[in-house]
């Protein structure tokens, strides 16, 4: 059985990355920059609140935002490993007999639900992103000024993140026959790439 990803090392991923198997792609990909964005933070915190010259208060306050780094760094990692299940749903949906009306009928569904759960792993990802931004926007003036660039540097890589996992969201809702819930889906998605612009 394969080791989840966050169980592997930087090589082991790497390694999988790269081969010719069709998973780990892309969008697990970007969910692992997204959580060495979150490391980069979680470092700036670190050493700023070790620093002697952080009160009290500003030390509280940032560890209080590190438990949250923490936490949508656990969720990017998750969210790596279900872009790469929810891509195998897809694969699985074509594999599905089509024989007779029934069978076709079945497929074409298990196919636009594989679809639509495909749109919302990269939406997620988008989501978190946005928050995380907003977050390290709010921390930044309170990090030393040996890592605050890291900060900055992490935000950046958050941009990043979202805007590709953009391009996964549209070409999955591209496929889905319920134009009301594609339009739904990609309209999120642009406006938290609106908000992220304004950070």
């Amino acid at each position: 059985m394969q080791k989840k990803f966050e169980e592997m090392s930087i090589k082991e991923y790497n390694t999988l990355l790269g081969s010719n198997e069709p998973t780990p792609g892309g969008g697990s990909a970007l969910c692992q920059v997204g959580a060495l964005a979150c490391s980069l933070t979680e470092m700036a915190i670190n050493v700023t609140v070790d620093g002697r010259s952080c009160d009290e208060k500003t030390r509280t306050y940032l560890a209080e935002r590190r438990k949250e780094i923490l936490q949508a760094k656990e969720t990017l990692l998750r969210l790596s490993n279900e872009d790469a299940l929810a891509f195998g749903r897809i694969t699985n949906g074509f594999r599905l007999p089509k024989n007779t009306p029934d069978e076709a009928e079945t497929r074409a569904a298990e196919l636009q639900e594989a679809y639509r759960q495909a749109a919302l792993v990269p939406l997620e990802v988008m989501e978190m992103c946005r928050t995380l931004a907003i977050a390290n926007a709010e921390i930044l003036p309170l990090l030393g000024k040996y890592v605050a660039s890291d900060c900055v540097i992490a935000n950046d890589l958050l941009r990043t993140v979202a805007k590709n996992s953009m391009l996964n969201v549209r070409v999955n809702v591209s496929l889905l026959r319920d134009g009301a819930t594609a339009s739904s889906l990609e309209k999120k998605g642009e406006n938290i790439l609106r908000e992220l612009s304004a950070i």
